[in-house]
C-alpha cells in the first residue's frame, strides 16, 4: 500500500497499531474494485489495533443519484441499495478467501449500522442547522461538493448543490470522534483520495476551522485519515 498523506496521525502511530482501522466504500468510486478492496482489507488487518470495519455507504449514495442522474427519490434509493448489495457480495467473497481467524477480524456493515451512536443524530442535526444559518460553513461545504468531477462537469443550480451537500453533511458525523459500531470505536480511515473534505473534517475535529461549531460537537477521541493507494 502506498500512503500519500497522513491526516491527524503519524506514520509511527500507524505502524504501532494505535488505532482501529475502518474503510469507507463509496459506491460512486470505481477505485474500489474487488482486487483493490482485497489489498485494502489485507493492509488494514496488518495495521489495526483489534479488528477492522468496512462501511458500505449505500443509503447516502441515493443523493448523488437523485441530483446527478436525475432519478426520482424512490428509484434512487432502490438503485443505491441494489448497488450496496452487489458491493457487499463482492467484499464477502474477498473475506471468504481469508483464514478463519482473519475472517473473524473483519466487520462488514451498511450505512444504517454506523449512524446509531448516542451523539450521531445530535451532530447531524447540528451540522444541518449550521449549514442553513452559517454562511462560512455553508460555502465551505459547497466547495467540497464542487471538488467532485461529476459535479464540475454539470451546470447545477444552488438548490441542486445544496441537495448534494447533504451527502457531505451526513458523512461528517460518521468520521468525527471515530466510527462507532457495537462496543468499539474505529478511529483510522484509509481512502484512495484526499481533498477539502479532509480539511473540513479535521477543521471541525480540532476546532481550527469553525471553532464555534466544534465547541458544540462534543469531540473526545483522536482520529486519523490516510490517503492510500494499492499502487
Amino acid at each position: 500500500m502506498i500512503i500519500k498523506q497522513y491526516f491527524g496521525i503519524s506514520k509511527e502511530e500507524v505502524e504501532n497499531k494505535n488505532f482501529n482501522v475502518w474503510i469507507g466504500i463509496s459506491l460512486g468510486n470505481k477505485y474500489f474494485s474487488k482486487e483493490n478492496m482485497r489489498e485494502y482489507i489485507l493492509w488494514a488487518l496488518e495495521h489495526t489495533r483489534e479488528d477492522i470495519l468496512i462501511v458500505i455507504a449505500d443509503r447516502i449514495h441515493r443523493i448523488n443519484l437523485e441530483v446527478l442522474d436525475k432519478y426520482s427519490e424512490n428509484r434512487a434509493f432502490k438503485i443505491a441499495m441494489r448497488k450496496g448489495d452487489e458491493k457487499e457480495k463482492e467484499i464477502r467473497e474477498v473475506i471468504s478467501e481469508l483464514s478463519p481467524k482473519k475472517q473473524k477480524s473483519v466487520n462488514l456493515v451498511r450505512w444504517k449500522d454506523v449512524i446509531t451512536s448516542k451523539y450521531h443524530n445530535y451532530r447531524l442535526e447540528l451540522l444541518f442547522e449550521e449549514f442553513k444559518k452559517n454562511k462560512g460553513f455553508h460555502d465551505f461545504v459547497i466547495q467540497v461538493v464542487k471538488e467532485n468531477p461529476k459535479v464540475t462537469s454539470k451546470t447545477l443550480s444552488e438548490n441542486q448543490l445544496d441537495k448534494l451537500a447533504q451527502y457531505v453533511l451526513q458523512e461528517i458525523p460518521v468520521f468525527l470522534n471515530g466510527v462507532k459500531y457495537k462496543d468499539k470505536t474505529y478511529e483510522l480511515n484509509i481512502y484512495p483520495g484526499a481533498g477539502l473534505i479532509d480539511e473540513l473534517i479535521f477543521g471541525l475535529q480540532d476546532g481550527k476551522l469553525f471553532p464555534e461549531i466544534t465547541k458544540k460537537l462534543k469531540i473526545t477521541n483522536k482520529i486519523g485519515i490516510l490517503e492510500g493507494y494499492v499502487d
